[in-house]
């Protein structure tokens, strides 16, 4: 479902003279991303773990088509994000960290209607997915305007929205980030369930017990490398050697 070959992200200073229309964080090119390979299959949730700054936020954006890899590929259902984006958009689903994207003073359900009426949907299939969705995510019951929302139905409401259109690939950005724990264990269960139901499922986080409760794969990223890559039963058999290094990680990232 999901290939990533070789990809590398490389963010290089404008020329001096835009430098003066624009801001930027760095005097010197930034390497965010190096030759980063991996694979999800349908049915199948891989975390990828690493401390801010580590490159997992980038990673994602290119397999969503918001960037453009500097080198490598990524394939979505066998369409390249370069050549096919607009075919991969079709293919996928984000779930952006801190995104306010919802109309506040709409109801969860009336969000969802729109955002499936604006992913191509008719309005009485959109009405329909929209329902669907709320009772997967428990919110039919409970739904008020989004700005009465918890942040862990506001989280659930995320998910809904990026399955509007029934993708087979959803991209998770830290999705419990400021969520307490047992918000981010019920996150945790929708997205066992999803892949459950044949999602292919890229879940981001710094968490990394989260991770392998949740994913089959772990992929561990810092300066933007794969450092470590294996399935969540062998990081649990070698607890003691991942823990120290996610020490060392988040040492990195602060």
């Amino acid at each position: 479902m999901l290939e990533v070959d070789h990809v590398s992200k490389r963010f290089d200073v404008p020329p001096r003279l835009l430098r003066l229309l624009s801001r930027v964080a760095s005097s010197q090119a930034v390497q965010a991303v190096s030759d980063v390979s991996l694979r999800v299959a349908r049915g199948e949730v891989v975390g990828l773990v690493g401390a801010n700054g580590a490159g997992k936020t980038t990673l994602l954006h290119m397999i969503a088509c918001l960037l453009e890899p500097t080198s490598g590929s990524v394939r979505v259902d066998g369409f390249d994000t370069v050549t096919d984006p607009n075919e991969v958009r079709r293919r996928l689903g984000l779930v952006i960290a801190d995104d306010r994207g919802f109309y506040w003073r709409m109801t969860g359900r009336e969000n969802l209607v729109l955002f499936g009426v604006l992913a191509g949907l008719t309005r009485e299939h959109a009405k329909e997915r929209a329902e669907e969705l709320m009772q997967q995510a428990d919110l039919a019951r409970r739904d008020r305007m989004v700005f009465g929302y918890s942040s862990g139905m506001i989280t659930r409401l995320h998910v809904a929205r990026a399955l509007i259109a029934n993708p087979p690939l959803l991209l998770l950005d830290e999705p419990t980030r400021s969520l307490d724990p047992l918000v981010s264990l019920e996150v945790g269960r929708v997205v066992r369930r999803l892949a459950d139901d044949g999602h292919a499922v890229l879940m981001s986080s710094h968490n990394l017990e989260e991770v392998v409760a949740n994913c089959d794969r772990v992929v561990v990223m810092n300066e933007g490398v794969v450092v470590l890559a294996d399935t969540a039963s062998g990081l649990r058999a070698r607890q003691d050697g991942v823990s120290g290094l996610l020490e060392a990680l988040d040492g990195a990232g602060r």
